[in-house]
């Protein structure tokens, strides 16, 4: 299904740049033997995205790559392999490396997704699924939403994210006022989404966004 924004909207719309990085971990050890990497309560799941980079002068394993996209193989609660592809084999370590860092990139393309069936849960059933071109507060607030799940993955954000959907929900409400019915069987004396008057019924006529679209 359609996705109502893309990653850069996540920055259009108020995201500062950097907010959003993945935390990263040093690795305790690595072992070009049996091809395992330690790191107590890693966490990590089978076919979980990683990725690695050296930090502080250290090196990575011979085999393994920075800011390359690797998948998890949970050997135990303190041990994982990686593999090059989802449901591969290990990849054999030729030497151990010294200082380096894990992290599980964020799942930005998985949450925009997400976040898009919120929006049409939101939304009149009959305006839904929305086809391109998204309407602008459509686009703003799936973003507005991605962002601050994206930023309590990452430990960015303290705003509640119920608090967040409530704000996003409502002024969705309000927008839907101004929206025609759409198809044959729309009745003729009823031509919007919600009956009543609609003061808000495009984007440039809703009230100047706050940070994060005026929602957190």
């Amino acid at each position: 299904m359609t996705s109502y924004c893309d990653a850069t909207d996540l920055y259009l719309y108020g995201l500062p740049r950097g907010a959003l990085a993945s935390p990263a971990r040093l690795v305790a050890s690595a072992s070009a033997t049996t091809d395992t990497f330690e790191l107590d309560g890693h966490g990590f799941e089978d076919d979980q995205p990683v990725q690695f980079r050296a930090v502080g002068g250290g090196s990575l394993p011979t085999g393994v790559s920075a800011s390359t996209t690797y998948y998890a193989i949970k050997s135990s609660e303190w041990e994982f392999q990686i593999a090059a592809t989802a449901g591969g084999s290990a990849i054999d370590l030729t030497t151990a490396g010294t200082t380096f860092a894990v992290l599980s990139p964020l799942p930005i393309d998985e949450t925009i997704e997400s976040v898009s069936r919120m929006v049409d849960d939101m939304c009149p059933a009959h305006l839904v699924p929305f086809e391109a071109p998204i309407p602008d507060v459509v686009s703003m607030t799936t973003a507005e939403l991605a962002a601050a799940k994206l930023l309590a993955l990452s430990g960015g954000s303290s705003a509640s994210l119920t608090t967040i959907y409530d704000a996003a929900r409502k002024r969705l409400e309000r927008w839907a006022k101004g929206i025609p019915i759409r198809g044959d069987n729309a009745p003729s004396t009823s031509q919007h989404a919600v009956g009543g008057s609609a003061s808000y019924s495009t984007a440039s006529s809703l009230p100047p966004w706050r940070r994060y679209g005026g929602i957190a």
